[in-house]
C-alpha cells in the first residue's frame, strides 16, 4: 500500500481539582491505503458541497472546521457502505471529526459538507 494515513498520541483524562490522571491510553489509529486526498483550507458554502472520495470510498476520514467565527458551523453528512445517507454531526468552530476503519468492506461511499455561513474554511484528509 503506497499511502498510510495515521494519527497518534495520548488520550488522557485528568481530574483538574485533584490533579490526578484518571485515564491514559496511547492512541494509534491508521489505515494502509492505496490513495488519499486532502484539503488544507477549503471554503465551504451554505449549499451542500460534495467531497470526492478517493477510489469512491474512504476508510480514514478527518474533518476539521477551521473557522474562528462563533456560530460558523459545518454539517457533515455521509453514506456508509451498504447504508443510507445520514447527518453525522455539526462541527462548531475548531471542532474535528476522526473516523478510522481497518476493513475495506466498511467505510463511507459519499460525503458532503454544508456550512452555516458562506466561505467557512475546512480541512480534511481522506484515505482509501
Amino acid at each position: 500500500m503506497p499511502v498510510t494515513a495515521s494519527i497518534s498520541g495520548n488520550l488522557q483524562l485528568t481530574d483538574n481539582l485533584a490533579g490526578d490522571t484518571t485515564f491514559l491510553k496511547q492512541l494509534v489509529l491508521g489505515y494502509a491505503a492505496t490513495v488519499s486526498s486532502f484539503a488544507q483550507s477549503l471554503n465551504i458554502g451554505t449549499s451542500p458541497a460534495t467531497i470526492t472520495l478517493p477510489n469512491g470510498s474512504s476508510q480514514f476520514v478527518y474533518i476539521k472546521n477551521l473557522s474562528t467565527v462563533a456560530g460558523n458551523t459545518i454539517s457533515v453528512t455521509w453514506t456508509p457502505k451498504n447504508g443510507f445517507s445520514a447527518a453525522v454531526l455539526t462541527l462548531s468552530p475548531g471542532a474535528a471529526l476522526l473516523f478510522s476503519e481497518t476493513d475495506t468492506a466498511n467505510g463511507i461511499v459519499a460525503l458532503s459538507l454544508t456550512a452555516s455561513a458562506v466561505n467557512t474554511p475546512v480541512e480534511y484528509v481522506l484515505a482509501s
